[in-house]
Formats: C-alpha cells, structure tokens, sequence
C-alpha cells in the first residue's frame, strides 16, 4: 500500500468518529440552543452555541458527502468520477453556507457580548467588504473564463 493509499484509508477511517461526534454535539446543543432561541431575548453565548451548532451540522455532512466521494475512489468505483465532478454542489451548501452563517452567529455574538465598548461599525464594515468580494471575485471569474 502506497503512502497517499494509506493516508486516504486513515481519512476514511477518521471520517467514521468525526461525523459520529459532531452529531453528538448537534443533539447535546441543539436542543439547549433551539429553547433558547424561543424566548425573547438572546444572549452573547445563545448566538456563539448556535454558529457552533450549524458548523457541525454543515461539517457532518461535508464529512459524509466526501466520505462517501473519497471512498468510492478508494474502493476504485466508476462512480467517483460523478461524485468528485458533482462536490462543488455539496460544498456550497455544507461548506461555505454553513461556515458563513456559523460564522456570522459568531460575529452577532460577539457584537452583542462586546457592545457597550463599540467596535461594531468595524465588524459591519468587514461584512460588507466580504460581500463586496464576494460579488467581485464572482463577476471577475466569470468575465476571464
């Protein structure tokens, strides 16, 4: 066995348990976080726990999609040709939806939690400026391909 085929075995391996906790911590959370989320008023760590719990559940099926993706390549299926080729629809949803929207429950926590010192205009600012490239890389990708 090669170096990379044995490293693609432990990743594959490692897949099982990844998956496996971040489900545990999507139960253990997510149900503290969705009651939370009922009452009227949210707190610092409310937002922080709940772009925790999407981040796993985002990752969980990440980890499944290219698990499943990495070991029918590994298995040698003709079917993973289709998965590599279809990955990119899979990461839209579970990687980058996910991560951004984690991400933002983050910063909202983060905000809220550091308020009375300010500093929120400049969080602000750097979303915008995210999304402004965003939509420039986007536009400038297109027009040279």
């Amino acid at each position: 066995m090669t170096t990379h085929k044995a490293a693609e075995l432990i990743s594959l391996a490692l897949t099982v348990p990844t998956v496996i906790f971040g489900v545990m911590v999507v139960v253990i959370w997510g149900k503290s976080i969705l009651k939370r989320f009922s009452a009227e008023e949210r707190t610092a760590t409310d937002w922080l726990i709940l772009g925790i719990v999407i981040s796993f559940i985002g990752s969980g099926l990440d980890n499944i999609y290219w698990g499943i993706t990495w070991g029918s390549d590994f298995l040698g299926l003709e079917s993973s040709a289709a998965w590599f080729r279809n990955g990119v629809y899979a990461n839209i949803p579970f990687r980058q939806t996910a991560g951004i929207v984690a991400a933002l429950c983050h910063l909202r926590g983060a905000v809220s939690w550091s308020s009375k010192g300010g500093g929120c205009g400049a969080v602000t600012k750097i979303i915008r400026g995210a999304w402004i490239l965003c939509g420039v890389t986007m536009i400038t990708l297109y027009l040279i391909s």
